[in-house]
């Protein structure tokens, strides 16, 4: 009987890891979600603060089990002589959403509460924004 459980234990879990994406897939989803929140960035920064570098953090909730994210990248925007650092957060999939500082990201709860959470209403295969 306990061979019995142990064998359906591991096909329970083996089903559950048939549910992940690939490496490749996981690292592709990046990719995209780093390009989309890229774009986003480099328009906010333009109508904002055209003198600062972008440096990206990315969706860090993107993984195997999650590979749509929580839709929100985490960015600093970055002066050049003095290196003090402005924080944003960019849609990692809307063109419409965009980007905003840290603070104004933080007071809309909508938004915030998806922050660092798999966001399953994230549309996956995550589509590209267009330039």
């Amino acid at each position: 009987m306990r061979y019995w459980i142990l064998a359906f234990a591991c096909l329970t879990v083996g089903a559950c890891q048939d549910n992940r994406a690939s490496w490749d897939t996981t690292e592709s989803a990046r990719q995209q979600a780093q390009d989309n929140a890229e774009f986003n960035a480099q328009i906010f920064r333009n109508a904002n603060f055209p003198d600062l570098s972008i440096l990206m953090r990315g969706d860090s909730t993107i993984d195997r089990s999650c590979p749509q994210g929580d839709g929100w990248a985490s960015i600093d925007l970055v002066a050049k002589g003095d290196g003090v650092k402005t924080k944003i957060k960019c849609s990692t999939v809307s063109a419409s959403i965009g980007c905003m500082t840290e603070e104004d990201f933080k007071a809309r709860k909508q938004y915030a509460s998806q922050d660092n959470h798999c966001n399953p209403e994230i549309p996956f295969p995550l589509p590209k924004i267009v330039k």
